[in-house]
């Protein structure tokens, strides 16, 4: 679903580099880059509406189309260097479907050609009572966005209907093994030896997932998505204590590597949590920092990122230097923990998948 352009947008507004302090952005896809941008989605509203908002572009078209049908949308274009679906949009499709997909994606596509996936994650935390899925259906389950419609006491008002619809919920063993298949099925016509190549797979919002706050299918949560949005308020002093996370919130997965992961990160986590508190009481210092070389390389980097803050803010001119710059710092180190520990197992809110088509 490419909705009205939000995905043109969101393609054309990547920087090369997080360190860019000139005025102007270096994007990894200017605008003028794209030769030609066809968006499909299931709404004709959204199409009519994308058409209508990039009417002066030439480049950029919308039409509609039902991905669960194939690419008969697109299938009479030439070859496009980069397939992207995001927003969960390929989660609507059943494992069968999305290997059908593909397949004609592989058929359509250039040598090189990327394919970005963007799913829902079996494994998060969010919803354990699809850990133990072994079949499609099982995978299966009904989403909500039932987020978008909480107040600040995360609850819906009466008069709200909030709309369910059946979505499914992919690991990153299944990605492995959905590639196998789509591959034995196009290497085996006429002999080619068409395929892909998973380039890259990784977990996005693993202890800030949508639904880590509204406990929509697993009450046992804090909502932590939403403290750690507090940290980035300005001139507004967080409780840390409440980004701790406890072992009696992360339930046994039936894949010991899920549970070795979901243990590293909670370990990191709560590691780089008491450090800045202790810091920020002048209690503690990276000389002092125990098992040093033990650690992860990504808690290593937020441990030096923190005290950093901490020492520079101390002579900034901010109003508040915890709730304005140290706090924030606590919040971007934090998310490269996720970043850089995930292991691409379908353990966060959505499982990115990016794939190559090799010809």
């Amino acid at each position: 679903g490419c909705g009205a352009g939000q995905g043109y947008e969101l393609l054309t507004k990547i920087d090369q580099r997080d360190l860019n302090l000139g005025l102007f952005h270096q994007r990894i896809m200017e605008r003028g880059d794209v030769a030609i941008y066809l968006g499909v989605d299931l709404s004709h509203a959204m199409v009519d509406r994308g058409n209508e908002l990039y009417a002066a572009d030439p480049t950029i078209r919308f039409v509609q189309g039902d991905l669960n049908e194939g690419l008969h949308a697109i299938a009479t274009e030439q070859p496009f260097d980069l397939y992207f679906c995001a927003y969960g949009s390929l989660s609507h499709l059943t494992a069968p479907s999305l290997e059908s997909l593909l397949q004609e994606v592989v058929a359509h596509a250039a040598n090189g050609s990327l394919i970005v996936m963007d799913l829902l994650g079996r494994n998060s935390l969010e919803w354990p009572n699809l850990w133990t899925a072994t079949t499609d259906d099982e995978a299966f389950c009904d989403y909500t966005m039932s987020y978008l419609y909480r107040d600040l006491n995360n609850q819906v008002a009466p008069d709200v209907e909030v709309e369910h619809f059946p979505m499914r919920y992919w690991g990153g063993d299944e990605i492995v093994d959905l590639v196998e298949r789509v591959n034995q099925a196009t290497g085996s016509r006429g002999g080619s030896n068409a395929g892909l190549k998973i380039h890259k797979k990784f977990d996005r919002s693993i202890f800030v997932g949508r639904h880590i706050d509204t406990g929509e299918y697993n009450s046992q949560l804090k909502p932590m998505r939403r403290t750690i949005n507090r940290l980035h308020e300005d001139y507004m002093r967080t409780d840390l204590d409440l980004l701790f996370w406890e072992p009696k919130y992360i339930p046994t997965h039936p894949d010991e590597r899920v549970n070795a992961f979901f243990d590293e990160l909670m370990t990191s986590w709560n590691r780089l949590v008491d450090y800045t508190q202790e810091r920020l009481q002048g209690q503690a210092s990276l000389a002092n920092v125990r098992d040093w070389d033990q650690l992860p390389a990504p808690l290593q980097f937020g441990l030096m990122t923190i005290d950093r803050v901490i020492n520079s803010a101390e002579w900034m001119w901010v109003g508040d230097p915890r709730a304005n710059i140290i706090e924030p710092q606590l919040g971007y180190a934090l998310r490269n923990l996720e970043h850089k520990l995930e292991r691409g197992l379908g353990c966060g809110h959505g499982l990115m998948v990016i794939l190559e088509v090799e010809k």
